[in-house]
């Protein structure tokens, strides 16, 4: 019995001290809380609070650009309605693509008042013999009021590629009536993309500046420097020139055929 008695008097010793410790804990963080920084903690709570409406307010800006982007991809998909046949061309016009943007060239020309800011172009065989195209107004700007000249200097490359230092044989820049095109020559030049001079949809445009690509064309697609890219139909032959809307390739070759 006197075991028992021990044990509850242990028992309600221990009780006793872990009150004890307790009021002593409680009394010491009370203490502490006098010397604690309020108006630090509260300058970092507001530092962090900012940072979070912050990264809400990037958050949204995110949200919207990708809503954009969304938009931009169903315009794109609605304009690419391929049939069976269609699908099956297309995929091997991207099996391809390398081969197709061997014949796409990024331009630069200059004379002695102005630079330009860089353009596209491509090659095509023509009766045997192989031209480079571009638009007219990538050799001469002439357009609301600021007219270039005539650039002396023009040189071209493809991608990773050499520079070529083409003559110009004939040009139009008459950018409002679409007769705006630019044809030039050399013998460094020996490859070239098939053309058809029957306008035909889907239409695809070749050769973001720097970048290979290829990408479904309509007018919202240009983007600045593909200017005299060429416009390809779903057999991978060229049909229009990118001047800012479009030049048909026929212009071109009735060009050709009269320097010829």
């Amino acid at each position: 019995m006197w075991i028992i008695g021990y044990n509850n008097y242990v028992k309600k010793l221990y009780s006793i001290f872990l009150i004890l410790f307790l009021t002593i804990f409680l009394i010491s963080c009370t203490n502490l809380d006098e010397d604690v920084p309020i108006e630090e903690y509260n300058s970092e709570v507001s530092l962090y609070e900012n940072q979070l409406e912050e990264a809400k307010s990037s958050i949204a800006g995110k949200d919207k650009e990708i809503e954009k982007l969304n938009k931009q991809l169903d315009y794109s998909n609605s304009k690419i309605d391929l049939t069976e046949e269609e699908l099956v061309k297309y995929k091997d016009l991207i099996i391809n693509l390398n081969e197709l943007l061997s014949n796409v060239y990024y331009g630069y020309a200059e004379n002695n008042n102005y630079i330009s800011d860089g353009f596209t172009a491509f090659s095509i065989k023509y009766k045997d013999k192989y031209y480079l195209i571009t638009a007219g107004h990538c050799v001469h700007y002439k357009y609301e009021g600021l007219d270039t000249g005539l650039y002396t200097k023009i040189k071209f490359r493809q991608n990773n590629g050499n520079w070529v230092y083409p003559k110009l044989l004939t040009y139009e820049n008459d950018y409002i009536n679409n007769r705006d095109y630019a044809i030039l020559y050399s013998d460094k030049i020996n490859n070239g993309l098939d053309f058809d001079i029957n306008d035909s949809n889907p239409k695809f445009i070749l050769g973001k500046r720097n970048i290979n690509t290829i990408k479904n064309f309509s007018i919202c697609t240009l983007e600045d420097k593909e200017s005299g890219s060429p416009i390809i139909d779903i057999d991978g032959e060229v049909i229009e020139i990118a001047t800012g809307t479009f030049v048909d390739i026929d212009l071109v070759i009735e060009a050709i055929d009269k320097i010829n």
